[in-house]
């Protein structure tokens, strides 16, 4: 197709762009773990007390077939989510669920749920926050789960930041909020901003209970062990991209596709190519966006672009492990031809399909080792940064310690655009 087509096919303003009024593509996300005090499995031929978090359960079936009986936050009914999801100002579109988890794609990005832990992303101008006491009530109520093992909130800097809603926009109204439902006499509580308060930043708010019994010779070393989340060996993976490539960007345009499946923009764009196995649910929006949830085993991995050429955006997350630090102790998934070697790998495929002028990483690990210390790549020392990403130059890289676990934010510019 020509570019005099393409251009055809796309709404143009006065200026000559394609666009339409700002939106504030990067996400809010809060991700909550809850301690699973349940003292029996469906396996035990026992009853379960009413608000244990096993007694609660229903039953689906997953994308391939399978049966699959739900528990804990699995377990929760469509119309609670819904009645959430109200005060958040977002709704489902539609969803897909394996045996580990159901993944929901919203009219605002994403929400993952698992048994005992809960991930929800949302975009523009959402009043994430507002959810959350909801959300604690519903485990609590319905599921038995009352106590938080450990809870993350973060975003990349506002576009925006004066099109919020409180107690958005400003990151000193959002600690507030959430000392408010985290009190520190309960909860390790941090707000951090890791950047340049002047450019390209990321906020991060971690609360972890306090344990009473600390009071002894090996208090913090206790106190490490036992507010240490049930997974021991969690990374997750954020890239996001700004000044996306034009070319590309017009094909997350409904136009460009003239009436056909907007199931072409996984071909089109390659996306399709990242994990080619996973169960994938996918959205195009109108007259433009694209959103996307797939599922991998117990692995997650979500896409939001938006297209406008003067707040061009796209996100990447993960949580699908690499050969490099998982493959040497357990298998990912059985009959996963498409596994990556390195994050590098991972990073790298992703920003060949988008091109962005600025990528900005983030990891948030449980545990130093994954991030490759003592291997190499785009996540190691400083092997990792000078190799980093091709064609881009490393302007800012910083590295945290919060509690047990490790963060890492990295910021990078394509050379040319230098």
């Amino acid at each position: 197709m020509s570019n005099q087509l393409l251009n055809n096919l796309i709404p143009v303003l006065e200026n000559g762009k394609h666009t339409l009024s700002g939106f504030e593509g990067p996400e809010k996300t809060i991700e909550i773990w809850f301690k699973n005090n349940a003292t029996s499995s469906f396996e035990d031929d026992v009853e379960t007390p009413v608000h244990n978090s096993l007694s609660r359960s229903s039953t689906c079936s997953t994308e391939d077939g399978l049966s699959v009986r739900k528990f804990g936050l699995r377990s929760v009914g469509r119309n609670h989510w819904d009645d959430m999801l109200e005060i958040v100002k977002a709704q489902v579109l539609s969803t897909v669920s394996n045996e580990s988890c159901d993944a929901y794609l919203l009219s605002e990005s994403s929400m993952f749920v698992y048994p005992f832990k809960i991930v929800l992303k949302t975009c523009g101008t959402t009043t994430l926050l507002n959810a959350l006491p909801k959300i604690l009530q519903i485990a609590k109520d319905l599921c038995g789960l009352s106590e938080v093992d450990a809870f993350f909130y973060n975003r990349k800097a506002f576009l925006f930041p004066e099109k919020q809603i409180f107690p958005h926009g400003k990151w000193g109204d959002e600690v507030t909020f959430l000392e408010e439902v985290f009190p520190r006499d309960l909860y390790e509580t941090a707000g951090y901003v890791i950047g340049k308060i002047n450019g390209d930043h990321w906020c991060l708010y971690t609360a972890t209970p306090i344990d009473p019994g600390l009071d002894n010779d090996n208090g913090e070393d206790e106190k490490i062990n036992k507010n240490k989340p049930v997974a021991e060996e969690d990374l997750t993976l954020e890239i996001m991209m700004h000044g996306l490539d034009p070319t590309t960007m017009k094909k997350f345009w409904k136009s460009f596709y003239d009436g056909n499946s907007h199931n072409s923009i996984l071909q089109a764009t390659k996306i399709s190519t990242i994990y080619p196995d996973a169960i994938i649910d996918d959205h195009s929006f109108d007259p433009c966006g694209y959103s996307l949830n797939g599922l991998l085993g117990e692995y997650y991995f979500t896409i939001h672009v938006t297209p406008e050429d003067h707040c061009s955006y796209a996100s990447f997350e993960t949580n699908i492990p690499v050969k490099q630090f998982y493959g040497h102790k357990r298998p990912i998934v059985s009959n996963v031809i498409n596994e990556y070697e390195t994050f590098e790998d991972v990073v790298s495929k992703v920003v060949e399909i988008f091109k962005p002028r600025s990528t900005t990483l983030f990891t948030l690990s449980s545990n130093e080792k994954l991030l490759g210390r003592q291997g190499s790549g785009l996540l190691a020392g400083n092997d990792g940064v000078e190799k980093g990403i091709k064609g881009f130059k490393l302007k800012d890289r910083v590295i945290h310690s919060v509690g047990d676990w490790e963060l890492m934010f990295m910021h990078y510019k394509e050379k040319k655009h230098l």
